[in-house]
């Protein structure tokens, strides 16, 4: 083939692999929520379980197949986390910004109450994969880092900066590192060791009267932290090592969401150009996937191999690690369909949405099965029928097969014996000696021999 046919070839091979279309999904389970909307979910390991947190106080655990299995009813806009084993449910309730009320509650699998803390209107909230350390950060720049059963590791105050409230906190998954960041004159991010207490001060990219940081990700080991700060039509992402030092910065049209892997090595950002954009530790972008409607969340597994997304027109997206899609699912619902929120979980077999803000909808990630149809059997050779058949009447009243298609043909004639031998393509009919002739006709050729006897009267 000459080399213009070759890549003649080439194009049409990835013309065809481009309108391959994408498989639809269907849900495992849905539940809806009426008269509130849902504020927070999470999802346990292995899928398992799934909680709800809703705007009016409510705290619900379902199993993997949608089935209550304890709710709380408390007062406050509710965020809700949850341990990998679903042995623990940490409740984050914001219940008057005026006053500054807020609680954290913990709960075990069974919903009793472990123990409660109160916190002030709670601004920003990050957990440790496995809950052992929780950080939340209030409306009058208080961070707090509690362990797993209550008790308080880490108090900043910030007095000197009291009047700037908390704009957001992250947490590293294995606990160590929790960075926060305020609304302040001059942005700056605060990382803090928890184990040591030791305080680093990230404020070099900012400038002064710049944009508060909005959102702090930091990877599963806490040796990068990925942040964001902008306002209006575009907002500015930023890496950094542990050490306070940027590896790069992107400019994107609005960012909504963001993720990082476990290293650190892939960082996945949602846009308000409904396009999800990946970066390596140069700031290099990997790939991009664009949608219709921003892109409204993000969720990653640990290792970075699936990428799941929401978008404000509906469409819930699963990716792998290298941006092609693997299936998606659309909601029919009326006027239209929104997706708030997606989320993976730890093993990427499972994965919850809500759909404008009132119902959630669990798939697993696995692509459905493709039916094979098996391959025909070629046909058998037609077994030979003889020219006659001879037929004595039995005193029995169609006991042999055949009878209910007899009857169904009309042959209920007293003194009438029919017999029909069929075989594909051929069929030979008639009556037995010494009985009165009726109907005949040929039925379906399945190869068989069916007799129809009836008793004279």
């Amino acid at each position: 083939m000459r080399p213009g046919g070759v890549a003649v070839a080439l194009t049409l091979i990835c013309l065809l692999l481009a309108c391959t279309p994408i498989q639809a999904k269907e849900p495992l389970w849905t539940k809806n929520v009426s008269g509130e909307y849902i504020t927070g979910v999470a999802i346990s390991e292995d899928g398992s379980r799934v909680c709800v947190g809703t705007s009016m106080g409510g705290i619900s655990l379902y199993d993997g197949e949608g089935t209550l299995l304890w709710s709380q009813r408390l007062k406050g806009t509710m965020q809700v986390e949850m341990a990998p084993d679903a042995s623990l449910v940490i409740a984050g309730e914001s219940e008057s910004r005026e006053n500054d009320k807020g609680a954290l509650r913990a709960y075990d699998r069974d919903g009793a109450l472990l123990w409660m803390r109160h916190t002030g209107w709670i601004c920003g909230y990050g957990v440790s994969e496995d809950l052992g350390r929780i950080g939340v950060g209030n409306r009058e720049g208080q961070l707090v880092v509690y362990d797993r059963e209550g008790s308080e590791e880490i108090w900043e105050d910030n007095l000197i900066k009291r009047y700037y409230t908390i704009s957001g906190v992250g947490m590293s998954a294995d606990g160590r590192y929790v960075a926060y960041s305020m609304f302040e004159s001059t942005p700056a991010i605060y990382l803090l060791e928890v184990d040591t207490w030791g305080t680093r001060t990230i404020s070099s990219f900012s400038r002064k009267y710049g944009s508060p940081v909005h959102t702090l990700k930091l990877s599963g080991n806490g040796t990068y932290l990925l942040a964001a700060d902008g306002e209006g039509s575009s907002d500015t992402v930023y890496l950094f090592t542990n050490r306070g030092v940027l590896r790069w910065r992107e400019t994107v049209s609005t960012l909504i969401d963001m993720e990082i892997s476990s290293d650190g090595a892939m960082s996945v950002v949602g846009s308000g150009d409904g396009c999800i954009r990946t970066y390596d530790l140069s700031g290099n972008c990997s790939w991009t996937s664009c949608m219709e409607g921003a892109v409204q969340s993000l969720s990653l597994t640990p290792q970075g191999d699936l990428v799941a997304a929401g978008t404000g027109s509906g469409e819930i997206v699963l990716l792998d690690g290298n941006g092609t899609a693997i299936w998606t699912h659309t909601p029919d619902r009326f006027p239209r369909a929104s997706i708030q929120e997606v989320q993976l979980s730890g093993l990427g077999n499972a994965m919850v949405a809500v759909v404008n803000r009132n119902e959630i909808l669990c798939f697993s990630t696995d692509p459905d099965p493709v039916v094979v149809m098996p391959t025909p059997a070629p046909p058998e050779d037609p077994e030979p029928v003889p020219d006659e058949v001879d037929c004595t009447p039995f005193s029995i009243t169609a006991l042999v097969r055949g009878d209910m298609q007899c009857r169904e043909r009309g042959y209920t004639t007293a003194g009438e014996a029919l017999f029909r031998v069929r075989a594909p393509g051929q069929s030979v009919g008639g009556v037995s000696p010494g009985f009165s002739t009726g109907e005949r006709g040929a039925s379906r050729y399945d190869g068989s021999l069916i007799f129809c006897f009836f008793h004279p009267m």
